[in-house]
């Protein structure tokens, strides 16, 4: 009879477990599945970061070039007048 009443005793105890594990399962399920849309958020926003600084890369490839020939086309000018001041200075010697 006490092992009857000992057998009993360890069958409700595993039934409060097993609803104790089902229902962390449940939690950890629903945890889970707020953590894989949270995911998929910061995929979506890490690829509109990476297209942002792709296009912002390039138009500051851009404006580089574009000042870049400026500045060569400023250096040259000034070469010009450098150099038309020296022929100056030299006819009137």
């Amino acid at each position: 009879m006490e092992a009857l009443s000992l057998l009993e005793k360890r069958l409700t105890d595993l039934v409060e477990v097993t609803k104790q594990l089902k229902q962390e399962n449940l939690s950890l399920s629903a945890k889970n599945q707020e953590l894989s849309t949270e995911n998929e958020l910061l995929k979506e926003q890490i690829s509109l970061l990476e297209d942002s600084l792709l296009k912002n890369s390039e138009g500051l490839k851009e404006e580089k070039n574009l000042t870049k020939m400026v500045v060569d086309s400023l250096i040259k000018s000034i070469d010009s007048l450098i150099e038309s001041e020296r022929e100056n200075g030299e006819k009137e010697v």
